[in-house]
């Protein structure tokens, strides 16, 4: 009777989609607050900027001076430290990711006849 029951295959890829699943949930409840933070900054910049840019060609400012301002002002709110802390993870993310596809087609490619 050793044929009954389920494959240790498929035993092992339906545990790691549980764990997958539980990740994924889990960041997802821990990073939401911070994308509704986020949202809110982006939001306030983009209003912030409209009402800058409209002061700006109010006053009769030519267009290579606005742009310059807005190019050290974009320079300086990306080059803070959280927003290097989220690049830097999103880039061990995608790196993580590519290394995962890789290995998965990887093996398609070795075991296909």
């Amino acid at each position: 009777m050793a044929g009954w029951g389920p494959s240790p295959r498929f035993l092992r890829r339906t545990g790691l989609a549980l764990v997958a699943a539980t990740i994924c949930v889990a960041a997802a409840f821990l990073l939401l607050p911070l994308a509704v933070q986020g949202l809110l900054r982006v939001l306030d910049l983009a209003l912030t900027g409209c009402i800058w840019l409209t002061t700006s060609l109010g006053n009769d400012a030519d267009a290579w001076t606005i742009l310059t301002a807005i190019g050290r002002a974009a320079a300086h709110a990306l080059m803070t430290t959280r927003v290097l802390a989220v690049l830097g993870a999103l880039v061990l993310v995608s790196a993580l990711a590519l290394y995962g596809l890789q290995r998965l087609l990887g093996t398609q490619e070795e075991s296909s006849p």
